[in-house]
Parts: structure tokens; C-alpha cells; sequence
């Protein structure tokens, strides 16, 4: 994410046409987040807040089919269907549980019911699935083969038919799958649709199945790590942090606002050598469709190419509301091995009309050392209607960060499919401040508030983290690389991508009411992330209770400080030092 006022605006000099605009402010008006922010401009409502969907006073049944994975290989062989039978009030089909007798309006009596269905391949017909489910019950998983598809780049058009008591009650679903040429070059990487996790394919494991990843890298200076005299470094220094991910970003002052082509092909054949993947950054370029395919053209066969990354903040400059969808299109018809990325850097601002141009969503709230009610630049107030203090409705706390991805989670999952479903979930990632000493950032976050950050990114489902921007601090650089290798780490990967956080376990004892925990549930293991938000050392105990009351027994920890222990089925310590971070594995 780029500092939202340390760069002028950058207007491309070539749109791409047909764009769409909505916003309530006149066009001399300068906003961010559709809010005016300078003394000479009125306050007004910006419009582009989340339409929630109104709840209906009967049980819907929402039958939604997903593929398990956002692309297969034809060498995969076979794949996985999610499929979904859960009673709502927000999306689906009426239901009425006739088997078992009339469900309840809260749609919880629904007994025996069972949902009997078939998937077929849209295109021909061919059935590919038949079996049933339990009326509300989510993620069942159902494999099928792949050999009737022939890899292509086009997807599949699938759909699903059900019935509910004896036929007497009929739900249908579609979705696409990728079914994608096999790879002996280049990259191929894919989401989860159950946990959000990437999983990669390429030389490292010489294209034979897949591997998971936990990105965790910096917007880089690209001036920095690759300078104009060839000099790997400063790049090999930052490898050696324990970074694996990186976004060079694109020099906006030259031409054609990009990279100096060549110089980037050297390093890229040096990062291919390190396994150190690029997210690939089009901010400038994103709205031009003839130098989206020239770049895709370029660099979509590198072996360490991670993903595709658009808009930097199109919510904050109000760009057209259709301009993240249509690179989206053109992306991902130029090259599906590759999800693409934005972030978003408003509270709640036109969410879903920008977040469906990616596959994954950023969010960058920037709380350390600012003024979240009164901007010193701008000498107007903050609030929901007018301001700028360079954190959109935050509070100036580190738990700024969860909230925000708990807002952008609660935002995806109350869209709409254009089948009455629910939109689905998009992974959400973290873009965390490592910056400051300038315009509303009075100074650079300590090493401490970084990694609360991180684990607060984590703890509320983070599937990767970024930072704003290399080179940090000295301490800055070194800590958050070291906690990401933690996250990276076979032990904690395993929970990070095979379950979701349960959120909010309940923290007692020692004035914590800042800290943060979640849990992980794997099999007869639990991993256990705690972020005390507090600015003071305590001394008195500590108390994390486990969810759904699990029996636990040993303690290992994996980051953070030694005294954890198990007492009475809690995961209990003898005080907490400031902002401490603890990752801990419980059997």
C-alpha cells in the first residue's frame, strides 16, 4: 500500500473505457474515502456503505456449490466440490422441513432432513456427482474426476440440483471450475475455498503437487533492493530476514510508471534462484488494458511469480466502482495460474463493488502514533462524514488492524451470489504500518506493536501479511521477519490453512483487556495465538480458556516468552509484558 499522501495522485494516461462512477461528492471536491478532508469543504454522508441483506422472517435453505481449490491441473487427477445445505434468513430458497415436521423459524428443527443431489458438467451434462447431505451442514466435501475435462483455460460451467423431502422441495446452485494444462515451467498457484490458504506449484518442488505457503514480505523499495548497478545484497539480506514474499513497487515517476525492464529480469532470475515470490504490482498500469497484456505477456512464466496485485486503494481515490472488475477479467482470461490481489484501505466504502476485482483482498489500516479524531494536516475533524488522519474510522489502537478484517470478512460473506446464495468467502490479508515520521504518522511502530499487529492479522484469519515499507527500522525488519517464520513453519502452517481461527477466547486476570486470542483446531492438537495490546508490563496471572471446554495438556511454545502452563483445562501465566506475542501448541 502505498503512504495514501506521500505520492501525488497518478492519473494513467490511458483509461480503459466504459468505467463506472457513483460517488456523492462534485468532481472539484478533493475526498478520500469520499470524504472531503480539506478546511474550505463541507462535510457530507459519501455514500458506498455496505447494503446489508434484509433477514427474512422464514428459513431459507441456501444449497451453494464451490470447487475446493480456485484451479486444478489436469496432472491433479481428481478434485473436491464444496457443497453447502445451511438454513438462513438472509439468502436461499424457502424451506420446510415436511420429512421430519415444519422447522422452526430460527431454522434449527430440521431433524432428519436430508438434501439428495447431482452435480453436472454444465457444458455437457455428464454427472459428475450424486450423493446427499444433511440439511444445515456446510463444507461437505465430494471428489470427482477429472478425466472427462480437457484442460483448457476457459472454465467449466457447473451446476447442482437437489431435492428436499421426496422431491417435494427442489434447490439448485452453479459455480465454474478451472481445469488448467499441466506445468513444467513457470508457476501455478491456488486459494483454498475452505480455509483461504495458497498452495503453490513450481520449480521448488519441480511441478509434482503442491506445497502450502504463509506470504510474508514487504512493499519493497525498489530502489533499494534493486538498484539501477546490479547488487543482490540488499535483496539477499532481505531473504535472509525470513521474508518470502515480496512487492517491488513500480516506479510511478518514470514513463511508462513500471520497472526498468531489464534491471527486473535480472533480479527475477535471482529471485527464481531464492524461491522469494513477487507479487507482481500494476497500481499504475492496472486501468490500461493494452499494458496489462504486455506485462501478463512478460512475466506470467516466472517460476516465483505469486500473484497478480491491481488497485492500490481504489476505494481512498474513488476510482470507476467497475475498474478493479474489468482488470480482473482481463487478468484472469490472460492467465489463470494466478489470483489477483488490491487492497482496500476505507472502513466502508463501496466494498463490494471494488473487492470483486480480486481474488484477495488487503486491507491496510495505519493506527501507530495518529490523531484518529483530528487531523493536524488537514486542521479539520475526523469522522464518518469528513477527514482524513490516515486511518479511515479507526480508533488509533493497535486492534484497528482486526477490526478491519473482521469488517472486510462480514462484508464478503453477506454479498449475494447471482444464484440466491451467499457470495462466499475471499481470503483476507493484513498490510501492517512499518512506516511513520511523516504526515500523519508521528513516528515508526516499535518491533513490539509490528508483530501485535501481525498476530492480530493472524488471530483474525490473515492468510498473508504485508508491510509498508522496506527497509524499516533495524529492529522492525528483523522482528517481523522472524515472527513470519514462525507462521511459515511446517507446525504452525498446518493449523494456519487447515482450520479457521475461533476467535475471541475469553482472556482473564491481569487488567488484560487489550489482549487478543484465538484458536486453531487440528485433529488432538490446538495452536494458540495471544497479542496483548497493552502498553505496560503486568504481573499478576493470566488466564486463556480453551474453546468448546477441549481437554488440554501440554504446552509448546513457538514464539514468545516460556512460563505457559495448563491449569484446570486453561492455558495459564504468570503476568504479561507489553505488547507480548505468544504462538503456543497445546496437546
Amino acid at each position: 500500500m502505498a503512504n495514501i499522501h506521500a505520492f501525488h495522485r497518478v492519473i494513467t494516461a490511458f483509461l480503459i473505457i466504459n468505467t463506472v462512477n457513483a460517488f456523492n461528492a462534485l468532481l472539484d471536491v478533493p475526498t478520500w474515502c469520499g470524504k472531503p478532508y480539506m478546511d474550505t469543504t463541507q462535510s457530507l454522508d459519501p455514500g458506498g456503505q455496505f447494503q446489508f441483506p434484509t433477514p427474512q422472517k422464514g428459513p431459507l435453505l441456501s444449497v451453494t456449490i464451490q470447487p475446493r481449490y480456485s484451479i486444478f491441473l489436469e496432472s491433479d487427477g481428481s478434485g473436491d466440490f464444496i457443497v453447502d445445505a445451511v438454513i438462513s434468513h438472509l439468502f436461499g430458497q424457502p424451506f420446510s422441513n415436511v420429512a421430519g415436521g415444519n422447522s422452526s423459524s430460527d431454522g434449527e428443527t430440521t431433524q432428519s432432513a436430508t438434501l439428495d443431489f447431482e452435480i453436472h458438467n454444465g457444458e455437457d451434462g455428464a454427472l459428475l456427482v450424486s450423493s446427499s447431505v444433511h440439511v444445515n451442514s456446510a463444507r461437505n466435501l465430494f471428489n470427482f474426476s477429472l478425466s472427462s475435462f480437457s484442460p483448457r483455460f476457459e472454465p467449466y460451467p457447473i451446476s447442482i440440483k437437489g431435492t428436499v423431502s421426496s422431491g417435494q422441495q427442489n434447490y439448485t446452485g452453479t459455480t465454474q471450475i478451472y481445469v488448467l494444462p499441466s506445468r513444467s515451467y513457470g508457476s501455478a498457484v491456488k486459494i483454498d475455498n475452505v480455509y483461504g490458504g495458497l498452495y503453490v506449484q513450481n520449480a521448488f518442488n519441480k511441478w509434482k503437487g503442491w506445497y502450502a505457503i504463509f506470504p510474508n514480505g514487504y512493499y519493497a523499495d525498489g530502489g533499494y533492493v534493486t538498484p539501477s548497478n546490479i547488487s543482490f545484497t540488499n535483496l539477499d539480506t532481505y531473504a535472509a530476514q525470513g521474508f518470502n514474499s515480496i512487492n517491488i513497487v513500480p516506479d510511478g515517476g518514470r514513463p511508462d510508471q513500471s520497472y526498468p525492464t531489464a534491471e527486473l529480469a535480472t533480479y527475477w532470475d535471482h529471485m527464481d534462484d531464492i524461491n522469494l515470490f513477487n507479487i507482481y504490482d500494476m497500481r499504475f498500469t492496472f486501468q490500461n488494458a493494452t499494458r496489462v497484456e504486455e506485462e501478463v505477456a512478460r512475466w506470467k512464466n516466472r517460476t516465483t511469480l505469486l500473484m497478480w496485485y491491481t488497485a492500490n486503494e481504489p476505494d481512498g481515490w474513488s476510482y470507476p466502482l467497475n475498474s478493479t472488475s474489468i482488470a480482473y477479467t482481463q487478468l484472469r482470461t490472460l492467465d489463470p495460474y494466478h489470483p489477483v490481489s488490491l487492497v482496500l484501505n476505507c472502513q466502508n466504502y463501496y466494498y463490494a463493488s471494488y473487492a470483486s476485482g480480486a481474488d484477495i483482498i488487503f486491507q491496510d489500516a495505519y493506527p501507530v502514533a495518529i490523531n484518529a479524531t483530528y487531523s493536524i494536516k488537514w486542521n479539520t475533524p475526523c469522522n464518518t462524514t469528513y477527514g482524513d488522519c490516515g486511518c479511515d474510522n479507526c480508533v488509533g489502537e493497535l486492534t484497528d488492524v482486526s477490526s478491519r478484517l473482521d469488517d472486510f470478512q462480514k462484508y464478503q460473506e453477506n454479498i449475494p451470489s447471482s444464484s440466491g446464495g451467499h457470495g462466499g468467502k475471499k481470503p483476507t490479508w493484513s498490510v501492517l504500518q512499518a512506516f511513520g515520521e511523516q504526515d500523519y504518522w508521528k513516528a515508526i511502530p516499535t518491533a513490539k506493536e509490528v508483530e501485535n499487529m501481525m498476530m492480530l492479522s493472524v488471530n483474525h484469519g490473515a492468510k498473508g501479511i504485508s508491510y509498508w515499507e522496506y527497509p524499516s527500522t533495524n529492529e522492525v525488519n528483523v522482528g517481523s521477519g522472524a515472527l513470519g517464520k514462525v507462521f511459515q513453519e511446517e507446525l504452525a502452517i498446518g493449523f494456519l490453512l487447515g482450520a479457521d481461527p475461533i476467535k475471541g477466547l475469553n482472556v482473564e486476570g491481569g487488567g488484560q483487556e487489550m489482549a487478543d486470542a484465538s484458536a486453531w483446531v487440528v485433529g488432538e492438537r490446538v495452536l494458540v495465538g495471544v497479542a496483548n495490546g497493552k502498553h505496560e508490563d503486568s504481573e499478576t496471572t493470566v488466564s486463556v480458556s480453551m474453546p468448546r471446554d477441549m481437554n488440554v495438556s501440554s504446552v509448546k511454545v513457538l514464539y514468545g516468552e516460556m512460563g505457559w502452563r495448563v491449569d484446570d483445562g486453561k492455558l495459564v501465566k504468570r503476568g504479561m509484558r507489553r505488547l507480548e506475542v505468544s504462538v503456543l501448541v497445546l496437546t
